[in-house]
């Protein structure tokens, strides 16, 4: 190698960060780097081949999950037909117990008959032994229960007490106990689960639903078509629904759905027929119960949104829930369900007017409503779905003062004063009853307007009645306690950012949160919980315990609260001091246990 070369190729070694060696060591290292690259060589093919391997693996694990899922499908075919044929089975027991019921009947050994007919337990153990081989057993809900001997069944239900579950409605309890006998035999116990239909919208109504435990919501459609299956309204046990259908033998109007577990009892049209056909009295008294809903049906239209033929349901259960008639049988509230009316409201619309007269009372179904101050047109309340309004003003007799807008579209059910009046005068007892109600309530408004010499504001006492309801500590207390308390009470407004109650002060109130937002501040400044109105309170604890706030709460945006003083919490109790004990005792235990159902502070 010449010099140049020499001096030019040691140059370019410098370029390239290498220093300059020998021949020989470069040659060495050049032998290096084709091993190290040739390593890694080797390395990238055993990853490929890795790489490729894995693949494989994952093909294969795909293709069984594929057919974990068809054997997942096939089981759920497999255990529905179980289903299927788990119900028939129980239908022709069933059968069995009611024909062998009815035979014992007819000559005469009814004592017999009662004692031989198998329970429902007994019925269950019957179905099992049919399908021993079976590991798994699903019950006629489809939920799937191990066999576990070791567990008590539930007891079956007794003639009499699904006598009286059918006895709620009104035509059934018209009935001799001979007839309601043979119905409660011919009836069927039905178990559900959540989210299952009872009834489904367009099927052919064929039985009369008793709800025996549980809840069942109705579903409907908005009027503009949008929203099928909304929930509308909520039934609770001792209800019944699906008698239109059955009596009109006409398509289903809309669908019932299980909200929890349900245990239900059910009649079909085919059995009631049977039951009458040797009483012809009693079928004239059903055909006039039909013509009666006929009637009512022609001079009221179903609306869409409010559950078609289940609005007398949805009517019946409104009306229980206003405190006059707490005491009143379930002919009357029949009688008044019927006389509601379906109203829609769209948003802000006004529904009551300052200074109308008080001549109806509204159920709100669905939606919200804000009342308004009378001269402010400020918000001081909000009520939602389950609520009512415009009692006080009809049974005082006194003219609206303030209003009420509709927040969003509303959906109500209207209850006039004159459908009051002629449901009372049908019914002497109830309407002596309700005279009595209404007197005491009316003297404990005058109470209050002398003593403030300001007539209380008739929806504050309906707001405030409705919140205190809400509370544990004051269910099942008699109503004109809650009513007085309610008088009490006193409205007032909130800025944004203002705070309501600090922590570390004394807690000598308790707030009701009618409208808007709140934030819940810890110690040490943090956010721990936020509220909205209507359905959040706040401080119950410090009517009872002298204790300081655990925490402030800060109102997020314009708020409503009605406050109840601890003094005045105080003084009713010293004039009822058989409630006082079981209040304490509760409070207690929310203070110990720091729990919040909507705020605690």
């Amino acid at each position: 190698m010449t010099a140049a070369m020499q001096r030019s190729f040691s140059s370019e070694l410098h370029d390239l960060g290498i220093p300059t060696v020998d021949v020989k060591t470069l040659a060495t290292r050049i032998k290096e780097q084709d091993a190290t690259i040739n390593s890694l060589r080797e390395q990238l093919k055993n990853s490929e081949s890795e790489c490729s391997r894995l693949r494989s693996i994952n093909k294969i694990l795909r293709d069984r999950l594929a057919l974990v899922v068809t054997l997942q499908d096939q089981l759920r075919g497999t255990l529905k037909a179980y289903d299927e044929i788990s119900e028939r089975v129980q239908e022709h027991l069933r059968l069995t117990q009611q024909l062998q019921s009815l035979v014992d009947i007819t000559t005469g050994n009814v004592q017999t008959a009662f004692q031989t007919i198998p329970t429902i337990a007994d019925l269950d153990k019957m179905v099992e032994g049919v399908t021993e081989a079976t590991p798994v057993v699903r019950t006629l809900t489809g939920s799937p229960r191990r066999r576990n001997t070791g567990v008590t069944a539930i007891p079956p239900p007794t003639i009499d007490s699904v006598i009286s579950l059918l006895s709620i409605f009104p035509l059934f309890a018209e009935f001799p106990r001979e007839v309601l006998v043979r119905l409660a035999q011919s009836s069927y116990e039905m178990r559900r689960s959540p989210g299952q239909n009872i009834i489904t919208k367009g099927e052919m109504g064929a039985e009369i639903f008793f709800l025996e435990e549980g809840q069942v919501n109705v579903m409907a459609t908005l009027s503009d078509g949008q929203g099928e299956n909304i929930p509308l309204a909520t039934l609770t046990a001792k209800a019944f629904f699906g008698e239109l259908g059955v009596l009109f033998g006409n398509p289903r109007t809309a669908s019932v759905q299980t909200k929890t577990d349900c245990v239900l009892v059910a009649v079909t049209k085919q059995k009631i027929d049977e039951v009458l056909q040797t009483y012809p009295e009693l079928q004239l008294k059903l055909r006039a119960f039909a013509d009666d809903r006929v009637k009512w049906c022609d001079t009221r239209s179903y609306k869409a949104g409010f559950g078609g033929e289940f609005i007398t349901n949805i009517a019946r259960k409104d009306v229980s829930k206003l405190p006059i008639f707490s005491d009143a049988s379930d002919e009357f509230i029949e009688q008044l369900g019927k006389r509601l009316t379906p109203e829609i409201f769209p948003a802000a619309a006004t529904i009551i007017a300052k200074g109308d007269d008080s001549d109806c009372i509204f159920f709100i179904v669905r939606g919200s409503v804000q009342v308004l101050d009378a001269n402010s047109n400020e918000i001081h309340a909000e009520m939602s779905a389950g609520s009512f309004f415009g009692e006080l003003g009809v049974v005082l007799n006194v003219q609206r003062t303030a209003s009420i807008k509709a927040k969003e579209e509303c959906y109500l059910l209207k209850l006039t004063k004159a459908s009051l009046t002629e449901v009372q005068d049908l019914y002497p007892a109830m309407k002596q009853k309700i005279q009595d109600a209404v007197d005491e309530r009316y003297a404990l408004y005058k109470t209050r307007t002398q003593i403030t010499n300001k007539a209380p504001e008739q929806f504050h006492m309906e707001v405030g009645h409705q919140q205190l309801t809400k509370l544990s500590i004051f269910q099942d207390i008699d109503d004109n306690i809650v009513s007085e308390l309610a008088l009490l009470m006193s409205q007032k407004s909130w800025k944004g950012g203002e705070y309501i109650i600090k922590c570390g002060d004394q807690a000598n109130s308790m707030f009701f949160l009618a409208s808007g937002e709140v934030d819940v501040i810890g110690e040490f400044g943090e956010q721990i919980d936020s509220a909205k109105g209507p359905d959040a309170w706040f401080g119950e604890v410090g009517l009872l315990q002298d204790v300081p706030r655990t925490a402030s709460v800060r109102a997020r945006t314009d708020c409503s609260t009605f406050l109840l003083r601890k003094e005045d919490f105080m003084a009713s109790l010293r004039k009822h001091p058989s409630i006082a004990s079981r209040i304490e005792e509760t409070a207690r235990e929310r203070l110990q246990a720091h729990l919040m159902r909507s705020i605690l502070a």
